[in-house]
């Protein structure tokens, strides 16, 4: 366990200390972007879910990005986004799409109708261009709900690691 625990923090010290990185990017070395407060938590629990939901590749990377824009912490909003892996993205996008459709009153798949076969060519000229627009509104709109969830979860529910340092600041 403490091995994993050393090669983490040896990844994290290589991102943070990397000079293309602090090149393209002069305020990772921040330290609320790494180690971060109650504020930097609650942003990086609603960007890394935002960004767990969209049906994208390459979502880590995305959400660390945003996390660096928006002053969140940045491991927990990377983390946040390994919701969605191979094993648990099709039932979360399958469940944003339908979504999606029933609040755009669109048709599912199931009253969709395919008449080049099932092949590539009919999915892509066929189903596509009429499952993107719920896929896309549904996930995303999932996404802001979850990542409002937890922002409201993480901001204002008491936690006792969170309120120690409360206490220490209110003492002196």
């Amino acid at each position: 366990m403490r091995s994993v625990k050393l090669s983490i923090l040896r990844g994290i010290r290589a991102i943070k200390y990397s000079q293309w990185l602090n090149k393209k990017f002069p305020g990772l070395k921040n330290k609320d972007l790494w180690r971060g407060d109650r504020n930097t938590f609650a942003k990086a629990g609603f960007v890394g879910a935002f960004c767990a939901f969209i049906p994208v590749p390459l979502q880590m990377p995305l959400a660390a990005i945003i996390a660096y824009y928006a002053k969140a912490n940045i491991p927990f909003s990377v983390a946040l986004a390994w919701i969605t892996n191979p094993v648990t993205m099709w039932p979360i996008w399958t469940f944003g799409y339908l979504v999606g459709a029933k609040i755009l009153d669109m048709p599912t798949l199931r009253n969709i109708e395919v008449t080049e076969g099932l092949g590539v060519l009919g999915w892509m000229t066929e189903v596509f261009p009429q499952i993107w627009l719920p896929l896309w509104f549904g996930n995303i709109f999932m996404g802001t709900l979850v990542g409002v969830g937890l922002y409201i979860i993480i901001r204002f529910i008491p936690i006792p690691h969170f309120n120690k340092n409360n206490i220490k600041k209110t003492a002196d």
